[in-house]
């Protein structure tokens, strides 16, 4: 395995302005091609599926396994495009189970969390839901808040919030609408907190892994968020203490095409090893250029196909302390589907270990306008590599 860690100086290339940018010394970046053979399963949830409310838009699922054995997702659906600016924006959730997971059944037409028209922060609702379960305490729920604010500093406002559930995740009452404050000016995270990954590690340990923005460049008319990937602690997984420092950078002019946004982690940890499947974003005036990557041993080539224009897809890191990375940069976990839900994007992923088999699902074209699909990944190929 060739590695390498990446510290790079470099012009931004479109004629905008100079900019350096470097990877920390904990992210260590390979290429050597990522070895996961994920299996399409298909759509799971489609705009709809609850009703008027979820119309246009479903998106960001938070998989978790109950005791009985059945699925429960939590998911972040709108009656409006983009729900930012159109419509009411709630989270719901459906159950199914593992042995018919392409049908889910509503738990409730009842918004779990939605807007508050008398806050100043989420009066718009919420979105990316990340849910933990938890056997000798209340269930947790963070999620990413939507103001109204946004749309006229053209900079995402987006907070972290928190809401509780003391029946096991079926009722949640808000209880903070803010919980991970932003950095200092001109740090990674001095601006937008919108979505995290919390995994306990031990009874008083928790491990929080958030999407952060820092900055802006304009890329014509877009006021563009550069976002990274923080980590924090806790005892208690509500009060935490911040890195300082990114856990995953963008790497921004590094790549071609510009990577703008690293976003929503999924994080399982597997014996001694945590394993990170997050959302990319590029920044492409053109094609995101094509990669063909190793064919599986069990026959099924894996290959990314360009895509027209910026768009997210789906990559893999792995670290044996949930602080230094290995990142399999620029490689996409699965190809898009031509003609499918997935035809020119893949984000927002959810992962559930099912035993034998990593369950991942995840959010496709437009951010959420066109639903939920699942895919499958042997466990012994996981942690083979």
């Amino acid at each position: 395995m060739k590695l390498s860690t990446v510290f790079v100086r470099y012009l931004l290339g479109f004629g905008l302005l100079c900019v350096s940018v470097m990877v920390t010394a904990e992210t260590v970046i390979t290429d050597t091609p990522l070895q996961q053979h994920w299996v399409k399963r298909g759509r799971v949830l489609k705009p709809g599926f609850a009703g008027p409310e979820s119309s246009k838009f479903v998106s960001s699922p938070s998989v978790v396994k109950l005791d009985n054995g059945r699925l429960r997702m939590y998911v972040w659906v709108a009656d409006g495009t983009p729900p930012w600016l159109h419509g009411s924006q709630i989270i719901l959730a459906a159950e199914a189970d593992p042995s018919d997971p392409m049908h889910w059944k509503l738990v409730s037409k009842k918004p779990l969390v939605g807007p508050d028209p008398d806050s100043s922060i989420r009066d718009r609702g919420v979105g990316f839901p990340y849910v933990l379960p938890r056997e000798d305490a209340p269930w947790l729920m963070y999620y990413g808040t939507w103001g109204s604010s946004w749309a006229t500093k053209r900079e995402l406002t987006n907070r972290l919030g928190l809401a509780i559930s003391d029946d096991r995740g079926l009722t949640w009452r808000v209880a903070q609408e803010s919980i991970l404050p932003s950095g200092p000016p001109g740090s990674f995270d001095s601006g937008a907190i919108p979505s995290a990954a919390v995994l306990r590690d031990g009874t008083n340990s928790y491990t929080m892994w958030y999407t952060a923005a820092g900055k802006y460049i304009p890329f014509g008319n877009i006021n563009q968020g550069i976002l990274h990937i923080g980590m924090a602690r806790s005892s208690d997984a509500v009060n935490w203490d911040k890195s300082g420092r990114p856990a995953l950078r963008a790497r921004e002019g590094a790549a071609r095409p510009f990577e703008a946004c690293l976003t929503r982690p999924a994080v399982l940890k597997i014996d001694s090893v945590y394993h990170m499947w997050l959302s990319v974003y590029d920044m492409a005036p053109g094609s995101r250029p094509g990669n063909a990557l190793l064919p599986s041993s069990k026959g099924q080539a894996i290959t990314r196909k360009a895509t027209a224009g910026g768009s997210y897809h789906l990559e893999y890191a792995r670290s044996t302390d949930g602080v230094n990375w290995t990142r399999y940069a620029g490689q996409s976990i699965m190809p898009l589907t031509p003609g499918g839900f997935d035809s020119r994007s893949q984000s927002y992923a959810s992962v559930v270990d099912m035993g034998d088999q990593i369950w991942l699902f995840y959010t496709g074209d437009g951010l959420g306008r066109t639903g939920v699909g699942l895919a499958t990944l042997d466990k012994d190929e996981l942690q083979s590599e």
